[in-house]
């Protein structure tokens, strides 16, 4: 009697020791867990900010490329009614013309023709009369020639209008190249950080991957000490991230430029991800490649289509080449190289990865938010 009640207590005690042992393992589990987030999180401040230093290039960029929008609409506008003054004075010039003809034929008569009009009346009432005609066609006559002075004076001050434009254009043109070079001279110092910064997210996410899984598996053996103790059972989940992948792997920076003016009256329909030339682009997402334009045409130049697994297409464009093997019907993986950053199409010096997101193959969607939350 005695020894088993004494094997009962040993079994009491072991249990409870293991008990112990294993919240105390949960603890730990937890609250090295909590460091790691708070590091992850640290990590992610500390990027944001890098980023959006970045940033604020794209934004600049994209204020100077509005701007010479807008100027190049205003200087077809003008550039329309100079043309259209032109020839309005041009039939001004003819009917001008007609009338120095007229009145160089009257000079050449014996007797002027308005006193041949005035003596041929046979009472002073009816040369009164006939002054008053002679007297409105010398006032159409000023009319027309008011109208071609004024004529000229507008076509003078639209000139006028057009250098100044022009020279405007200018100076906008050599701010927008400034801001490139100055843009390429920041992500040629930026790489050693954006790649320090990367590694040190990506580090940070499998440490806190690993965190979650040892406190998964402490709170997994915790639950079992509590099977013993209460026929109870609860297990945890696991949440999977979502699957797209950044298209740029290299510096970058970009920020919301969707439905920005942009040249011919268009309207931005993407997000211009600024990178230096020859960064590498990656498919954001596991799929086929639909199409591709290895030459330097039209508005996009070099460019690739791809069609995700998850129901979504993508638009990438002006790149500086396709990799090696990418070609419609080819299959791709997320995260794998397909091409680098260029400036093919209207791009021209401008070195980046136009983006844009096509659910279902339809219409194009502002990406920002999606590039956003991925990057």
């Amino acid at each position: 009697m005695l020894m088993a009640l004494f094997a009962a207590l040993v079994v009491v005690a072991v249990l409870a020791c293991f008990s112990s042992a294993s919240a105390v393992t949960v603890k730990e589990a937890k609250q090295h867990l909590s460091q790691k987030q708070e590091e992850l999180n640290a990590a992610y401040a500390e990027y944001a900010k890098f980023q959006d230093e970045l940033n604020v290039l794209a934004e600049r960029q994209n204020a100077a490329e509005v701007k010479m929008a807008r100027l190049e609409e205003t200087i077809n506008k003008v550039e329309n009614e100079i043309a259209q003054a032109e020839h309005d004075l041009d039939i001004l010039r003819g009917r001008v013309a007609q009338r120095l003809v007229a009145l160089y034929k009257q000079s050449c008569s014996a007797v002027p023709a308005y006193l041949e009009v005035l003596f041929e009346a046979n009472d002073i009432a009816s040369v009164l009369d006939r002054l008053s005609t002679l007297s409105r066609t010398a006032d159409l006559d000023q009319d027309l020639f008011a109208q071609v002075t004024a004529y000229l004076e507008k076509t003078k001050e639209r000139e006028a209008e057009l250098e100044a434009k022009k020279q405007e254009q200018a100076e906008v043109m050599a701010e927008l190249q400034a801001l490139q070079a100055e843009t390429a001279e920041k992500f040629k110092a930026a790489a050693g950080e954006y790649t320090r910064l990367k590694d040190q997210v990506v580090k940070l996410r499998e440490e806190v991957r690993k965190a979650e899984q040892a406190a998964a598996e402490a709170a997994a053996r915790a639950a079992a000490i509590r099977r013993h103790q209460a026929a109870s059972n609860a297990k945890g989940g696991v949440v999977q991230s979502g699957s797209f992948v950044f298209p740029v792997d290299g510096p970058h920076s970009f920020t919301d430029t969707w439905g920005a003016p942009r040249s011919g009256g268009r309207t931005h329909k993407g997000t211009d991800i600024l990178a230096p030339r020859g960064t590498p682009v990656v498919a954001c997402a596991s799929g086929v490649i639909l199409r591709t334009n290895p030459i330097d045409t039209g508005l996009g130049g070099i460019t690739i289509w791809l069609r995700g697994k998850n129901g979504y297409d993508y638009y990438y464009a002006h790149l500086d080449g396709i990799a090696p093997g990418i070609k419609a019907g080819v299959s791709v993986r997320a995260g794998q190289l397909i091409g680098w950053v260029g400036d093919t199409g209207n791009a021209k010096g401008c070195y980046h990865l136009h983006f844009e997101i096509h659910p279902g193959g339809g219409a194009a969607v502002n990406p920002y938010a999606t590039l956003k939350a991925y990057d």
